[in-house]
């Protein structure tokens, strides 16, 4: 295959959904030296997109960027390496971390000198989201990333699960935060799949005494199936601080795990779970500004941590931990994957994402796989 040939892509116009995507025909990326080409195979529908594709965040999102390959979640195989690339060979099955910092621009801030790329002080770059740069993402057939930032996936490893590791990396950065492990209490505040990794991960760091609280009845079932103890739902007449402060018998948990996010009092909420001294692990992304009790934060001493994205542990890459999680099988990515559709199905697939409840979705993903 040359470089000169044409990809099928799901193209984002920078409108709105429904009519901003449409399935079109676009120049293949070609991989700069140190940058690796690649067939994606598999890719997540996160909530971020949807985000993007409703419009709800066209404010940070130059306009040079539009029109845009989106798609984060991804893993594929290698068709092309750029020069200098040694640890990779076309062929090779990877998982592709979306992350790039600015040393694989060319630049080292402080930020990035420390391993936290995460946090790169002159912007970070993520494949598929066009907010600094555009990297062509996953709905397109083909997108390139940066060679370290491609991990080989095992033999006993899906594409499939392997395109999850991005939402897994993020738990794992939580937990390496907060530092939990066996007597720790803890509550999990939203059912999406970020929030059943997260209860899967809390398992893994040896965490047993798990509170779900899940907006829709089915997330609850996944979550008590993954190791959650107790279930409260996020109906009309109950109030989720109330459910968690009883089944801990008035005294709260040790930590919680918010992965809601979005325009609610999730965080707020999330405060008033925890037992005084006690600590939340902020993962949801807030779309504006909400209230907090902050005078009762300060009184009872509750902590906030915020969780951005994953970079790297104590030397280590926590997309790598993510990683081997899943190929000692602490984790179970099969069952979050409840709808697969081919990518010029992009109606009926982000259809089922925006409508979770109707649907029963968690994940619904655009597979090439064979």
């Amino acid at each position: 295959m040359t470089m000169n040939q044409k990809m099928d892509a799901i193209i984002w116009d920078g409108t709105s959904y429904p009519g901003c995507l449409s399935y079109q025909q676009v120049d293949i990326p070609k991989p700069a030296p140190g940058w690796v080409s690649f067939n994606t195979q598999a890719v997540g529908i996160c909530g971020s997109d949807l985000h993007i594709v409703h419009g709800e965040v066209n404010w940070l999102i130059p306009k040079k960027n539009i029109p845009a390959i989106l798609g984060h979640e991804n893993a594929g195989v290698v068709i092309a390496v750029g020069e200098g690339v040694t640890d990779l060979k076309p062929g090779d099955r990877v998982a592709v971390e979306p992350l790039h910092g600015c040393m694989q621009f060319g630049n080292t801030c402080q930020m990035c000198a420390i391993g936290k790329y995460h946090i790169c002080q002159n912007g970070l770059v993520h494949v598929g989201v066009p907010l600094k740069e555009m990297l062509p993402g996953g709905f397109g057939e083909y997108s390139v990333a940066h060679h370290t930032r491609c991990f080989k996936i095992p033999d006993s490893v899906s594409l499939e699960e392997a395109a999850l590791l991005d939402i897994l990396a993020v738990d794992v950065h939580a937990a390496n935060l907060a530092r939990p492990g066996v007597g720790t209490t803890a509550a999990v505040m939203g059912c999406g799949v970020i929030g059943l990794d997260m209860i899967q991960t809390l398992r893994a760091w040896g965490v047993t005494e798990i509170i779900a609280v899940a907006k829709h009845p089915f997330q609850g079932e996944v979550a008590r199936s993954l190791g959650a103890k107790e279930i409260v739902l996020m109906q009309q007449d109950i109030d989720p601080v109330n459910e968690v402060i009883q089944l801990t018998d008035g005294w709260g948990v040790d930590q919680v795990y918010e992965c809601v996010g979005g325009l609610t009092d999730a965080v707020d909420q999330s405060t008033r779970m925890c037992h005084p001294g006690g600590n939340v692990l902020m993962l949801g992304g807030a779309s504006g500004s909400r209230p907090i009790d902050l005078q009762t934060m300060l009184i009872r001493e509750v902590n906030i941590i915020s969780c951005m994205s994953y970079s790297t542990y104590e030397g280590k890459r926590e997309f790598q931990i993510a990683l081997n999680m899943l190929r000692d099988r602490q984790v179970d990515h099969r069952c979050l994957i409840t709808h697969r559709f081919r990518p010029n199905e992009y109606r009926k697939a982000f259809d089922a994402a925006m409508n979770k409840r109707k649907n029963k979705a968690l994940k619904v993903m655009f597979t090439r796989e064979k």
